[in-house]
């Protein structure tokens, strides 16, 4: 048997529409994706129809090995481009637990998820907070006020950041990584 390579999240920019396509290729081949989305009312005819939009225009993140993502920018590089390790030009990794973290946040329906952009590592201040129950119970993010509310954070280092209101502050605790023995 052939060994099997290590498999990575890794961060995709997908362009002309393109991220729903390319999922669809990575899941054809049995990677594991995730294009998170949010489901947004629309008024069509006098009709109030229900529609999915990425919550994250052309942002795709793929788990696949490194050098399959490496040949699929060679063959495909007119319309995408993956986020890189800073200084290197490599694939960068993201850590499984961020990653999770993310996923799942981005996955409840909020209306309230809103979306700040790239993370530049400024959002890091303060101290890092896990939330004890409700819909993002186990979460682990950061607070800060944002337009004059509070809204808890969730990012993925150099690659996203969301933030999520009404979460009530008794469901907030600081946060203390376990150290095991």
């Amino acid at each position: 048997m052939g060994r099997q390579e290590a498999t990575f999240w890794y961060a995709m920019k997908v362009f002309y529409n393109r991220a729903p396509l390319v999922q669809e290729e990575f899941m054809g081949m049995h990677f594991d994706t995730y294009l998170p989305t949010m489901i947004v009312e629309k008024e069509v005819n006098g009709q109030t129809e229900h529609f999915e939009r990425p919550i994250i225009a052309s942002l795709l993140f793929v788990k696949c090995p490194e050098r399959f993502l490496i040949d699929y920018k060679r063959e495909h590089g007119d319309y995408m481009l993956y986020y890189t390790e800073a200084g290197t030009g490599k694939p960068g990794k993201i850590d499984n637990d961020q990653m999770e973290n993310f996923r799942l946040a981005t996955s409840i329906e909020n209306p309230d998820i809103m979306y700040l952009g790239p993370d530049d590592g400024t959002l890091s201040e303060g101290d890092k907070v896990i939330v004890t129950d409700g819909l993002y119970k186990g979460r682990i993010g950061y607070i800060k006020r944002i337009k004059h509310a509070r809204r808890f954070l969730v990012k993925i280092d150099g690659i996203a950041v969301v933030a999520i209101s009404h979460i009530h502050p008794q469901y907030l605790k600081k946060y203390e990584p376990e150290t095991g023995s």
